[in-house]
């Protein structure tokens, strides 16, 4: 036996637990900043003298500059590699943090976020494509849901600190804060995620270019599973959306406090986390398909719950901790599903593109949630509203289940599927 090979073989099947955590951290910092004008409207709204309605622009536009990134970042990782890919999307959403701060008016601040939502976009599938590209094959399932798991504990963060930094500094310090602790992490990341894997520098454009063909997801075996799929996307990540936007506004007229208010993120945060270990621990019996069709009825059970609740506080976070449970375990389950539904070649195109689909949903989710705000809509009125959204999600994923188990048990069609739908472009 080849002496030299032995240390190869045992190093490819240790995880790599150096980038792991760096992967995870830069998430964090991405979960932190995404729901961080969340966390900060009440207080700025009282200061600024303005509506909390007034503030759906800038919600709006920081999901917009987060979908133009998921969309852009196939291409942006192909021509730079993942690496700087991360670094350069840390060092925009850091600065966009720290501009945000000082930021004056809603025109400025809905500017600022849109330039902060393009580096917050960039870097999650960056970092998990990073981090899955340098660990064992065999755990690279696992190991994109826990960098994708760092999204709700930044929003845990976020939540549980941002009534007391509002409290003690002003809401300026929770954007400072976080711009802070991004900016000690950057040398980290330059140092640490460092690597001659193929998977981790550009590739030639022509070939590039082919596999990140969106028409490549509407080939005749797919296109309804990329249809069912993105529509479930699309609903999940709207209604998360109005949630981890407007919740700890909502949460005002339950009495809560603007000190208290951003406890709502944080239990949102909570069962987030929830909601992806019972993912991990769901799919290993059952389809993706199934877990996911579960946690949607939980989040519509949790939400009609919450609609009727009285002002127990603790309970209303309990129950607004399922919700984010229920639906942040379709926002991670998504991704999972797009890797299963795709031949090998499309698979990053289809994973990029659900996550974008899902991302516009989040523009359109704040909105709506501004709109009935504005409107003087009742907060148990707004959570009934959004369970019927919820519901057709429900029953998009028990479709594509039941069209994915159906197309593994035709071995003709399996066999179709493996191989790839297009040619590659001729060189």
């Amino acid at each position: 036996m080849d002496t030299m090979s032995e240390p190869k073989m045992q190093h490819e099947t240790k995880p790599n637990w150096w980038v792991l955590c760096l992967a995870f951290a830069a998430v964090v910092l991405d979960g932190y900043d995404t729901v961080a004008l969340g966390v900060s409207i009440p207080s700025i709204s009282k200061e600024w003298g303005v509506e909390p309605a007034h503030f759906t622009p800038a919600l709006a536009f920081t999901s917009a500059g987060v979908a133009l990134g998921y969309m852009a970042v196939g291409r942006l990782v192909a021509k730079m590699g993942t690496r700087n890919v991360i670094f350069s999307a840390v060092v925009l959403f850091t600065v966009g943090s720290l501009l945000t701060a000082w930021s004056g008016s809603i025109v400025e601040l809905t500017i600022l976020r849109f330039v902060t939502g393009l580096g917050l976009g960039a870097v999650l599938p960056a970092a998990v494509s990073h981090a899955t590209a340098v660990n064992p094959s065999r755990l690279r399932q696992s190991i994109a849901v826990v960098v994708m798991t760092g999204i709700s504990f930044g929003a845990l963060i976020a939540g549980l600190g941002g009534g007391i930094v509002t409290n003690a500094l002003g809401w300026e310090w929770v954007f400072i804060l976080g711009a802070i602790a991004s900016g000690v992490l950057l040398p980290f990341l330059w140092i640490g995620l460092s690597g001659k894997h193929p998977s981790l520098t550009p590739m030639d454009p022509s070939v590039a270019k082919h596999h990140a063909a969106v028409a490549r997801l509407f080939d005749g075996p797919v296109r309804s599973r990329t249809l069912l799929l993105w529509s479930f996307s699309f609903l999940i990540f709207a209604v998360y959306y109005v949630f981890s936007s407007w919740l700890p506004t909502l949460l005002t007229s339950y009495g809560f406090g603007l000190g208290l208010a951003p406890l709502g993120s944080a239990a949102l945060g909570v069962g987030s986390i929830v909601g992806a270990c019972v993912l991990i621990l769901g799919s290993r019996r059952r389809r993706m398909t199934t877990v996911l069709a579960w946690t949607s009825a939980a989040a519509v059970a949790f939400l009609v719950i919450s609609a009727f609740l009285g002002p127990d506080k603790a309970l209303l976070l309990i129950v607004f901790g399922g919700v984010g449970l229920g639906l942040q375990a379709g926002m991670i389950g998504q991704a999972a599903v797009a890797v299963s539904l795709y031949p090998q070649a499309t698979v990053t195109a289809g994973v990029g593109w659900a996550a974008s689909l899902g991302r516009l949903g989040s523009v359109v989710g704040p909105i709506f949630g501004g709109v009935l705000i504005g409107l003087g809509v009742d907060t148990g009125t707004i959570v009934l509203a959004v369970c019927i959204p919820v519901i057709v999600a429900l029953v998009l994923v028990v479709i594509l289940g039941r069209i994915t188990a159906e197309k593994a048990t035709a071995p003709e069609s399996s066999q179709l599927e493996r191989q790839p739908l297009a040619s590659p472009p001729a060189r």
